[in-house]
């Protein structure tokens, strides 16, 4: 494999990727949504790498929701990291406005993949389509769990991402010819490149912008997201890899070790940083206010715990820890000047 079709490179994830790709002496072509995404991603990406390397990526303007693009831009492309898909901040008005660019995003670059002749995908899907609406008190998972979308903590973000999993491997049944893979991200922090921060990260810049009064009981299975990057490049080139899932985690942590993490590693930021556990009854009553919390409310004292041993045997990844993530993606928000203070510690 000589070049790489890896959408949605403007995003957190996307922009390691194709980073990581190019690095590894990869053609990249990466997709954007706009012409102004093309340009930011440009530009962050040559604070990283020389100009002959970036001179290897090219870049097109797709869109999730529209079939036009997809098979002309994925042309001469020998397999595909399809890593975008939509998250919304807060709870839409209609769960289609979520659940139609993840399920749309699958079949186009599918359809456009059958198109061209390109047999190997590696998905990213997210562990939300493995750790929800199973009964009271479970919170070991592993690769061999779905999400069950008729069970209990069913957002729409989740259920966009448990049904665009569920198409792709009704693809795969479809067309016994794709090798896919699918990797399973929890909550991903590390290292942010540019001003594009991604949804996780945007929490720890929350927190160090003292935007919170304290943290919900609320916790997920995190990763660094180097280790993410590292995952799909081992599953892209491993036989063994093909037609399975892996969850991409490392430790499960709760926001108020989030919180404590920041602090103890850059304790100037006693002021802005709350890790104290606001009561779950209070984040019941700032929902009503703040609607970006609503999407956490029934999630309140959940906390999913994954075991990385596939990873670890199969692809050889041993995961950064969690502590470690939070640094890693606290240092590079104040590296990248996108925090309000900046106090001396």
């Amino acid at each position: 494999m000589q070049k790489l079709f890896i959408t949605g490179v403007s995003g957190f994830i996307g922009l390691h990727m194709a980073l990581e790709g190019l690095k590894k002496g990869y053609e990249v072509v990466g997709t954007v949504r706009s012409q102004e995404k093309k340009d930011e991603v440009i530009n962050t990406l040559e604070k990283y790498i020389s100009s002959e390397v970036l001179e290897k990526l090219s870049i097109q303007q797709c869109d999730l929701l529209k079939p036009e693009n997809w098979v002309e831009a994925m042309k001469g492309c020998d397999a595909i990291l399809h890593v975008a898909s939509p998250f919304l901040r807060e709870l839409p008005k209609d769960e289609m406005d979520i659940i139609n660019p993840a399920r749309l995003g699958v079949k186009h670059v599918f359809e456009a993949a059958l198109a061209n002749g390109i047999t190997r995908i590696v998905q990213t899907s997210s562990s939300v389509a493995m750790m929800y609406g199973h009964e009271a008190g479970c919170i070991n998972f592993d690769e061999t769990d779905w999400t069950n979308l008729n069970g209990p903590m069913i957002s729409p973000y989740i259920k966009s991402k448990t049904l665009a999993e569920m198409d792709v491997w009704q693809y795969v049944k479809d067309n016994p010819t794709l090798q896919v893979t699918c990797v399973n991200p929890g909550f991903v922090l590390g290292p942010v490149l540019g001003s594009d921060v991604g949804t996780s990260p945007y929490i720890v810049q929350k927190m160090m912008n003292g935007d919170y009064p304290g943290v919900p009981k609320l916790g997920f299975p995190t990763v660094d997201v180097r280790d993410v990057v590292a995952i799909h490049f081992a599953a892209l080139t491993s036989e063994k890899a093909i037609g399975q899932r892996y969850a991409a985690t490392s430790s499960s942590i709760w926001f108020k070790d989030i919180a404590a993490i920041i602090l103890k590693a850059y304790p100037g930021y006693k002021k802005y940083v709350k890790a104290r556990e606001l009561p779950n009854w209070f984040i019941k009553i700032y929902s009503i206010f703040e609607t970006s919390t609503r999407m956490i409310v029934p999630e309140l004292g959940f906390c999913a715990h994954f075991s990385t041993k596939k990873i670890e045997e199969d692809l050889g990844i041993h995961p950064i820890s969690a502590e470690d993530a939070v640094i890693a993606c606290a240092q590079s928000l104040i590296n990248l000047n996108l925090l309000k203070f900046y106090p001396k510690n």
